[in-house]
Formats: C-alpha cells, sequence, structure tokens
C-alpha cells in the first residue's frame, strides 16, 4: 500500500507540474506577471493537499508572524526538498530567487523567468561581476517590495548534511541594508532531495527563524546565518525524523559533511 500511494502522489505532482509549467509559459507569453503568481500560488496549495491526502504527511508553518507581509524581505533558506520550492510557492507567489542565465537556454525556461523577475546571473562573469549581478538584481526586487529567496549553499541537501555557504546573500545584506530571514526546515524527512520515495504518514517543518538586523559585517552575518539555520534545521530534525534517518543526519552533522560525505572546507584531495 506504502508504494502505491507514493506512486500515485507522485504521477499526480509530475504531470500537474507539467501541466502548470506549461500554463505558464503561455502566461509568460500573453498575460501578466500577477496572473502567472495566481497559477503558482494554486498549484503550491495543491500540492501541499496532495500531500496531505496521498501521503498523509504533515507539513507545518512555523514563525510566519516574524517574516513581515509586505515590503523588501531578504530570506536565506536551508533548501532540502522540492518541497521548499512548493511551499514558498504557496506562501510568497511573487519570491524571486537567483538562477544561472544558462537556463534561458532551455525550452520553456526562459519566457517564465523573465515574467517572474528572476534575478538572471551569468556564470561566465567571474566572481565580481555574478556578485555586482547578484546585489543590482535583489536591489531591484526589493525595491517592488517583492521577497528575495536565497540558497546559500546552492543544492538540495541530505539531511544532516551542509554545503560551504555561499557569500551572495551577505553582499546583499550587507550593500542594501536590510534584515535577513533565516529558515530551517526538516521537510527533507517527507521528502528527501530528488527521491522517487516518499514518507507515509511523516512531519516536516518550514519555520522562519528570528530576523538577523542589518548592520553586521560580511563575515559576521556569514557566520550568524549559517549557525542560525544549521542549528535550527537540526532541531527541526531531531523532532521529525525516524530513527535511521535521525542517525545518518547526526552522523553528518556532527562530521561536518556535504552531500558528497566530503568535509566542508577542506580542498578534495583528487
Amino acid at each position: 500500500m506504502t508504494a502505491v500511494r507514493v506512486l500515485v502522489f507522485n504521477l499526480f505532482f509530475y504531470a500537474y507540474t507539467f501541466g502548470v509549467a506549461m500554463a505558464c509559459y503561455v502566461l509568460a507569453k500573453l498575460s501578466t506577471r500577477e496572473a502567472m503568481q495566481r497559477v503558482i500560488h494554486r498549484w503550491g496549495k495543491t500540492v501541499i493537499a496532495a500531500v496531505r491526502v496521498i501521503l498523509g504527511s504533515t507539513l507545518e508553518i512555523r514563525g510566519l508572524e516574524r517574516l513581515p507581509t509586505e515590503g523588501a524581505r531578504l530570506i536565506v533558506a536551508k533548501h532540502q526538498s522540492e518541497l521548499d520550492v512548493v511551499l514558498l510557492g504557496a506562501l510568497f507567489p511573487n519570491t524571486s530567487a537567483v538562477a544561472m542565465a544558462e537556463l534561458r537556454r532551455y525550452p520553456f525556461f526562459g519566457p517564465i523567468m523573465d515574467k517572474l523577475g528572476v534575478v538572471m546571473v551569468a556564470v561566465d562573469a567571474g566572481p565580481q561581476g555574478r556578485t555586482q549581478q547578484v546585489v543590482e538584481g535583489a536591489r531591484r526586487v526589493l525595491a517592488e517590495g517583492r521577497p528575495m529567496i536565497i540558497y546559500p549553499e546552492g543544492e538540495l541537501m541530505k539531511l544532516g548534511a551542509r554545503e560551504r555557504y555561499r557569500r551572495g546573500a551577505g553582499h546583499i545584506y550587507t550593500a542594501l541594508g536590510v534584515p535577513a530571514y533565516p529558515i530551517a526546515v526538516s521537510l527533507g524527512v517527507v521528502w528527501p532531495q530528488r527521491r522517487w520515495k516518499k514518507t507515509i504518514g511523516a512531519t516536516g517543518a518550514f519555520e522562519v527563524l528570528e530576523p538577523i538586523p542589518p548592520g553586521l559585517s560580511l563575515e559576521d552575518f556569514l557566520g550568524e546565518v549559517e549557525q542560525r539555520i544549521e542549528a535550527g534545521t537540526m532541531a527541526l530534525i531531531r523532532e521529525h525524523a525516524g530513527p535511521e534517518e535521525l542517525a545518518a543526519a547526526e552522523d553528518r552533522h556532527a562530521r561536518g559533511v556535504n552531500n558528497h560525505d566530503k568535509v566542508v572546507g577542506v580542498p578534495n584531495p583528487d
């Protein structure tokens, strides 16, 4: 029965998401950003309902009162599951993020991302050029009163794993003088990174932590936001993970390793 429920959920999710992507492509060509955001909002709410009904799992949203409902919001989040994006679609469909400009080469991606106002960064621009593109893009998004989401590790992480935090969020924070809102998650308990397998009857959480007010130096901010996100994420994992998952997560966390079991901050000897 478990395998059947997972199969039904996956078939529903991928078919529905493909249909929504095609609708967004049409809206990108013929309609407004607001129309596309309404579709994304409905997509997020529907997928959350499917998690509850088909998988019997619960997604908790905590600390939302710490996040202003409007105005400039720099959100710095752990990225653990596709459910991270689903929840953002349900909660903040007008959110912008950073993406590689090269994604425009793929079918459908370019018009959708342009209409959504995603910050596009050319990977061949060099570190200084990429930093400038990220900061200027964030300046535009935040001036529009829209949330800006940054995943500082740049990839989906296994439970308990971490990657070197990139400096983009810190450059936005220091250049624009805005508060930052760290997000801890345990959504990977329900839906592990890029996995077909899902956990029936599990609970995962998305928690807005205490904001970091403007005024810290770049290095102090990077240290503070990483400490808060990693500590908050492990607290949620300890609350929600099963025994085997928790043991593996604790091991990764204690050794300070990334998805590939390499110690973070130590160069690969290869």
